[in-house]
């Protein structure tokens, strides 16, 4: 019936198994660009995002403190003494 020769098989399951391995070569390439293509989201445009302006921040005044000026602590009144200042 059929007689093969040790080196005609050994070609045919090369040759089968290279068709296996391109065959799911690109099929994990499609899958791969299928799901980049879900998975990505879609690109800004760039040139509005750089030439895009920060608004406009408006200054902040800061709010008057009003301590009592009547209220003077013992610290407070005492001068302070530093460095080659001796006390009297």
């Amino acid at each position: 019936m059929f007689t093969f020769q040790p080196i005609e098989l050994l070609i045919i399951l090369f040759a089968g198994l290279a068709l296996v391995s391109g065959l799911s070569f690109l099929i994990l390439r499609r899958r791969d660009e299928i799901l980049q293509d879900f998975l990505t989201p879609e690109e800004p445009d760039l040139e509005q995002e750089f030439f895009k302006r920060k608004p406009v921040e408006e200054p902040v005044t800061p709010e008057e403190i009003h301590e009592d000026e009547e209220t003077v602590t013992k610290e407070e009144s005492t001068p302070e003494i530093g460095w080659g200042v001796a006390e009297q």
